[in-house]
């Protein structure tokens, strides 16, 4: 009779901690600098799917970046140094300023542009704009700037989850499988959500879209300048 209540202990923390894993996953997907980061893709290419795309992909380098710093940490007892944190968190605040401009710039070429067309005898102007969603959006883009969060994270994501507390490898991972699950999720119905959002604006009219785009990176630029200010 001792030795399965002893193993129904077991399970049951088990089970709490691989809650816990995917719920802290959950939530920590919406850090600021995530949601910000994630936003300037939505904004280029607002359809529902992609957008939740997009949030997924951001999630995979996240994983990426959490797995492997956490192997180092669970296999060999690494201990992220404070530069390492601080250098990581300042690359973050570059990249959101990179982001913010960027998507400023897209925004610029995005507007109505004028050409000249000379013809026999006459000359006429013919419009055109491009429009939100002609694939400015690298493939691997949300993936490497996922993977630079979860490398500025991984220490976070190490404090909320009691790695000390688990005595196997196959529990360690699974809890930060969880853990990825959880981000991805969130991110993903994240970017449907917003994608959704920024496809009424852009139905609603163009220049209600430019000035949404217009306020999100500037809120980008900001958040990134916070963040290097933070972190010198």
């Amino acid at each position: 009779m001792g030795a399965p209540a002893s193993f129904s202990v077991t399970a049951s923390s088990a089970a709490l901690l691989l809650l816990t894993g995917l719920f802290l996953g959950m939530r920590h997907a919406f850090d600021r600098d995530h949601v910000a980061a994630v936003t300037h893709f939505v904004s280029l290419e607002p359809d529902p799917l992609k957008s939740a795309w997009f949030g997924c992909r951001w999630a995979l380098g996240h994983a990426v970046s959490v797995l492997f710093l956490g192997s180092l940490i669970l296999a060999f007892r690494v201990r992220l140094d404070p530069t390492f944190q601080r250098t990581a968190e300042l690359l973050v605040g570059v990249s959101l300023l990179v982001l913010g401009i960027w998507r400023l710039f897209l925004l610029w070429q995005e507007r109505q542009h004028e050409h000249r067309h000379l013809h026999p005898g006459k000359e006429h102007v013919h419009r055109h704009s491009h429009e939100p969603g002609t694939g400015h959006v690298h493939w691997f883009a949300p993936t490497l700037v996922g993977m630079l969060h979860g490398a500025a994270g991984t220490a976070e994501v190490f404090i909320l989850i009691p790695i000390t507390l688990i005595t196997t490898a196959w529990l360690a991972y699974l809890t930060i499988g969880l853990f990825s699950v959880g981000c991805a999720f969130s991110m993903g119905g994240y970017g449907y959500l917003a994608g959704r959002f920024y496809h009424r604006a852009s139905r609603k009219g163009k220049q209600i879209y430019r000035w949404l785009v217009v306020s999100t990176s500037s809120s980008g630029l900001a958040l990134g300048l916070i963040w290097i200010m933070r972190n010198l």
